[in-house]
């Protein structure tokens, strides 16, 4: 049941972001998809294998759920904060976006907890919401930093 809600979630996601109108160009949605997934791959990794900090459970149907969710999911939030982030002219809604993602990435992380695909073992809440803080951080440098280079050092921030 968990994996059927977690295929449905992922699908509407991947529905919702091709038919909204984006200010990305689509090799810049390539590479921040990857960027996006490559930051929580490492992050669940690390959690997971070294720090023992992250436990999934050995059952086929949440294995997949973490991974469609990893791969798929988080990184459609990540990107659509970056569409979102674009569009905003004032400073105050920029802050408040991404406060905003932070929440919901953050959100989604304790729904899969509640729902049993992670399990967070010794975790300190606040290290969720410094993750999501430092991988938008992150994100948004690379975005910086993309632009530049793909529109050859036009200011589109």
């Amino acid at each position: 049941m968990v994996l059927f809600f977690y295929i449905v979630l992922n699908v509407l996601a991947i529905f919702l972001f091709i038919k909204k109108k984006k200010m990305l160009h689509i090799l810049e949605i390539i590479v921040y998809w990857m960027i996006s997934t490559y930051l929580y791959q490492n992050f669940s990794a690390i959690c997971f294998m070294n720090f023992k900090t992250l436990i999934v459970p050995q059952k086929v149907s949440l294995e997949f759920s973490h991974f469609i969710n990893r791969t798929t999911l988080f990184p459609i939030i990540m990107v659509t904060f970056l569409h979102y982030f674009l569009i905003s002219t004032k400073t105050w809604r920029k802050i408040l976006l991404f406060i905003s993602f932070t929440l919901l990435l953050a959100g989604f992380e304790y729904l899969a907890e509640a729902l049993g695909i992670l399990i967070h073992k010794n975790w300190r809440v606040w290290w969720s919401f410094a993750f999501w803080v430092g991988s938008l951080s992150v994100l948004l440098v690379c975005m910086r930093v993309f632009r530049r280079i793909l529109y050859k050092g036009g200011n589109h921030l």
